[in-house]
């Protein structure tokens, strides 16, 4: 069978394992939501992912591969940016030469994707070798493999951030009202807030 760019659906409704209605269905979550089609199938519990990936595996001739425990090197990762392996739901697992040029073998769930393929080959500068492999292996192995985000200081609160930009000892402010009564005092000698803005925060 001669795969065209993301066939899955077609070729599950000519198998009979759709209907033309859950097709749609799935098309229409597609198009609102992103993501692929296989995974919207499954998603509206119209297809177990165990039978779609045994029908990929027996009908278009995948391997298909267990990326339990899975270890992936760096430098294979490092391959393609973290948030496109992510945003694409796919995993490198092994890079290969062939004499001037590099074959890299990726696991997807939906190997009869050519747009996603030709888009590997393009950011990877590799020839792409799809193999099948289960969203939740998929999403784990990313999961396990990929460097950690590093944490982000928390944003300090707005009117101390301008406080001290102007270079306000704030450390000197009494607590309570009188410390709110004292903000709206400096931010009105910064020229930050007017007369009339002030008279509106405290009696508004």
């Amino acid at each position: 069978m001669q795969l065209k760019a993301n066939r899955l659906g077609e070729m599950l409704l000519e198998a009979g394992l759709i209907d033309q209605f859950q097709l749609d269905s799935a098309l229409s979550m597609q198009r609102n939501l992103g993501g692929r089609i296989g995974s919207a199938l499954v998603k509206l519990g119209y297809l177990p992912e165990e039978t779609m990936m045994e029908f990929l595996e027996s009908q278009a001739k995948f391997s298909r591969i267990s990326l339990e425990d899975l270890e992936i090197p760096p430098e294979l990762i490092a391959i393609l940016p973290a948030e496109k392996l992510k945003y694409l739901l796919v995993v490198p697992i092994e890079l290969r030469h062939s004499g001037s040029e590099k074959i890299l073998r990726v696991a997807m769930t939906d190997p009869t994707n050519q747009n996603l393929i030709n888009e590997l080959q393009f950011a990877s500068g590799c020839r792409v070798l799809p193999v099948l492999a289960s969203e939740n292996e998929i999403r784990q192995a990313l999961k396990n493999n990929l460097p950690a985000e590093p944490l982000q200081s928390p944003e300090p609160p707005a009117e101390n951030f301008i406080l001290e930009q102007q270079g306000v000892d704030f450390s000197d402010l009494p607590g309570d009202d009188v410390r709110v009564d004292r903000l709206l005092e400096v931010l009105q000698e910064k020229g930050i807030l007017s007369a009339i803005d002030v008279e509106r925060i405290k009696f508004g």
